[in-house]
């Protein structure tokens, strides 16, 4: 009986190694390389009619070099000119805590030139980006990328009205950017930065990451400086219609689960 037991105890853990090994397997080798693109309709109040059917394009958190790396960035260029977007929108994070080599730099520069757009490609920094804000700066630069780096643009596209493009970097003088004359529209990294605006109909933000690791009917459990309270794809905060990309790689530990890297298509529309 003893030894029926034993046996007994010896197959429960061996198959309990088993389920931890494929988890790993599965959130190491293969969610993290599984990218969906998904397609958001927004109706926004206020939105000129001009604007109707506008493509933003966002993708967001790169990682480069953790679960990143050349493939995925052949596989955004292709993804995103399909789309044919009128605007495309970085929201932060190129590199990990890692040092930008040459080549690394080099890679980037030569697909995000590649990346297409009908009218601007815009740009916030994230955290990381924040630790060799010169370089990665550069590098977005010299891939026609403009950085809105706590700065707004005008964006005139087939109206005389424009859209006002905000990109807040942190909140030291934010709401003196905006301009209720306007249609304001805000990228930044950080979604938790939401509550400090006061003028903005749409934001779009990065860095959760979707939660990282996601339970089903639960949601994302990795919480972090910066997106405590909002993790999900969408968050109405007051007057402001709130987007957060999941994000292309993977933060600190190289592993998504049941959270696939995205890339999100927005279709604007008046209310």
């Amino acid at each position: 009986m003893k030894k029926e037991n034993k046996h007994t105890g010896i197959k429960i853990l061996f198959s309990f190694l088993i389920i931890i090994i494929c988890f790993y397997l599965y959130g190491r080798f293969i969610n993290p390389y599984t990218l969906k693109i998904k397609e958001v309709a927004i109706t926004a109040k206020n939105l000129n009619n001009d604007y109707n059917g506008l493509k933003i394009v966002q993708f967001s958190d790169l990682h480069y070099g953790r679960t990143t790396n050349e493939d995925t960035l052949k596989k955004l260029v292709k993804e995103i000119n399909e789309l044919k977007p009128d605007i495309v929108i970085f929201t932060g994070d190129l590199f990990d805590n890692k040092n930008i080599n040459n080549k690394d730099e080099d890679k980037i520069i030569k697909y995000f030139s590649q990346i297409e757009s009908q009218v601007f490609k815009f740009a916030c920094l994230g955290d990381y980006d924040l630790k060799n804000e010169n370089r990665v700066k550069g590098i977005l630069e010299n891939s026609n990328f403009i950085v809105l780096d706590n700065t707004s643009k005008l964006v005139y596209y087939e109206s005389k009205t424009p859209l006002n493009f905000i990109g807040v970097t942190n909140d030291e003088k934010i709401n003196e950017l905006y301009d209720n004359e306007y249609f304001n529209i805000t990228i930044m990294h950080q979604p938790d930065l939401v509550n400090k605006l006061d003028n903005t109909s749409i934001a779009f933000a990065g860095h959760s990451l979707g939660g990282q690791f996601r339970i089903p009917f639960i949601g994302g459990i990795r919480k972090k400086d910066g997106a405590q309270t909002y993790l999900e794809s969408y968050h109405k905060v007051k007057n402001t219609k709130l987007y957060i990309s999941n994000g292309l790689g993977t933060e600190d530990i190289s592993l998504r689960f049941f959270n696939s890297p995205s890339i999100t298509l927005y279709r604007l529309y008046s209310n």
